[in-house]
Order: C-alpha cells, then sequence, then structure tokens
C-alpha cells in the first residue's frame, strides 16, 4: 500500500472535505482516506497495482477542485 499527500488549497471547509473524501472513496484502489481543511491536504491510501497518483489527482480535479503537488511513499499501514 501507498500513502500520497495531495495539496488541495480550493479545499476550505467541512463541505469540500467531505466531497474530496467521497469522490477519492469512489475510486478502485482506495485503501482509506484523510482530509484536513485547515491545512488543505488530503492523505490518500492506496493500493499502487489498482489505481494511481495521477487517477487520483484527475478524479478530484474532474470535480473542479484544484490540486497542488502531492508526495508518494510507501505505507506499511
Amino acid at each position: 500500500m501507498k500513502e500520497c499527500i495531495l495539496k488541495v488549497p480550493s479545499m476550505h471547509d467541512e463541505n469540500s472535505s467531505r466531497e474530496i473524501i467521497n469522490i477519492i472513496k469512489g475510486l478502485i484502489g482506495i485503501e482509506d482516506v484523510d482530509t484536513n481543511y485547515e491545512e488543505g491536504v488530503a492523505n490518500v491510501f492506496y493500493d499502487e497495482r489498482k489505481t494511481s497518483i495521477d487517477k487520483i489527482v484527475e478524479a478530484v480535479e474532474y470535480k473542479g477542485f484544484k490540486v497542488g503537488s502531492g508526495l508518494d511513499r510507501s505505507s506499511a499501514r
């Protein structure tokens, strides 16, 4: 499993945070999603055999959210 930390500066309240969680959880291969709208970040835990950072970012941006740089790393979660 991998962890991706996405910067989502357009996530500014609980509603947008929930919307981003729902968008990401709707993708195949997503294990878990945590967001912090105050910091504008989403921590995504995913199966790299089933999805990728590019697919996650594409899905979030398709719904109108701007996604900044992300950090991808292995996770023992």
